[in-house]
């Protein structure tokens, strides 16, 4: 038996996406079952820790807590339950059983060099940069990068444009460099002007804020939910770099009906797997390389070159040019290193599988 309810549910993000899943999920729980009263509740996850989840199961944020068993560990990062997840946990035992299908997920390779997910099933990324020494349009084409590649829409919000005269200046380079990218200027503390993310947070919508610390991403927290939920602190004035006062990813309901994912600050977001989000970021120089002379140009000296033409005729921004360069290059890197990690850890888990099984039949006195 499964426990959903939907116009509880809804409060946390719930929507026809997930419940469509529900009688897949409700067979599966029932085939797995050891018992026939055995009750699946579902929930989503709020929080993750080293040894288990936090979980909201009736649209309060509550703090369940569900422990990993190790069937969960088997697999690669990607197949993990990470915050924004939905999952069915048993009512009685509190173990984790499933986890559906996500419609999204944002991920990157950690400073150890394996896949870390950042959020699933996010509606809307708020990728919040501020007027002042951290502005780096360069660190903004890799977040966009890695959320166009998960199917979300991205919203860049330039913030503490009170702490500045130059506001226009710092909007002119948005407007330039991301013309296609929805833009929004705000004071993070004034609630007038935070008003202009309300297209985002609506009933069943899930935001994620992503930027550098100090960039006021806490403090848009707290404006938007009109409460101190989250720890605020002062930059730097020297070089503009915050603190780390979030120090754990969390999700907040929103008195507008939506719900919203704080992070910490990353100053450092290498690219995993982010091919089709750098197509659409580049898709300008993307075109001009589909009109080469060769399919294998390097566009460097070869003749009938097209993005040498653009570079030429001043119609292509040789910063552009590079900016594509070092992402695709560090994507194709990175995702390389991925599958090398991923084919390791296959055999890894393959061996002690394979060795368990031997003490098994060992133990039972069978014939190895």
């Amino acid at each position: 038996m499964l426990v959903a309810d939907p116009q509880v549910l809804a409060a946390l993000g719930w929507n026809d996406y997930f419940a469509a899943q529900l009688p897949l999920a409700e067979q599966a729980l029932a085939r797995s079952g050891s018992t026939e009263a055995q009750v699946g509740q579902v929930a989503r996850v709020v929080g993750v820790e080293r040894t288990g989840l936090t979980v909201a199961p009736q649209g309060e944020l509550s703090s369940d807590q569900v422990p990993v068993s190790g069937k969960w560990f088997r697999g690669d990062e990607s197949t993990r339950p990470t915050i924004g997840d939905w999952v069915v946990v048993d009512t009685e035992t509190g173990s984790l059983l499933q986890m559906l299908q996500r419609r999204s997920v944002i991920q990157r390779i950690n400073p150890l060099g394996a896949l870390q997910l950042i959020a699933a099933n996010v509606d809307a990324a708020l990728i919040v940069t501020s007027c002042n020494a951290d502005f780096s349009p360069e660190r903004l084409e890799r977040y966009l990068s890695v959320v166009l590649e998960a199917s979300i829409e991205p919203v860049l919000v330039l913030t503490k444009t009170d702490l500045t005269d130059q506001a226009g200046e710092f909007e002119a380079v948005l407007a330039e460099r991301f013309p296609d990218v929805a833009k929004v200027s705000v004071n993070a503390l004034n609630r007038d002007d935070v008003q202009a993310l309300m297209p985002w947070c609506g009933p069943g919508q899930t935001l994620a804020l992503l930027g550098s610390s100090g960039v006021g991403k806490s403090t848009l927290v707290n404006t938007l939910i009109g409460a101190d939920v989250q720890l605020t602190a002062a930059i730097r004035e020297e070089d503009a770099k915050g603190r780390h006062t979030t120090t754990n990813r969390t999700l907040h309901r929103l008195p507008s009906g939506g719900v919203i994912l704080d992070s910490p600050g990353m100053r450092e977001l290498q690219l995993a797997e982010a091919e089709e989000g750098l197509d659409q970021l580049f898709a300008d120089v993307e075109a001009l390389a589909l009109s080469c002379r060769f399919n294998d140009c390097t566009h460097n000296s070869e003749p009938g070159c097209a993005v040498a033409a653009a570079l030429a005729s001043g119609d292509l921004d040789p910063e552009r040019l590079q900016s594509y360069d070092s992402l695709r290059a560090e994507e194709a890197r990175n995702r390389e290193s991925l599958a090398q990690r991923r084919n390791r850890e296959r055999a890894f888990g393959k061996k002690v599988r394979s060795s368990m099984l031997r003490k098994t039949k060992g133990r039972n006195g069978e014939d190895e």
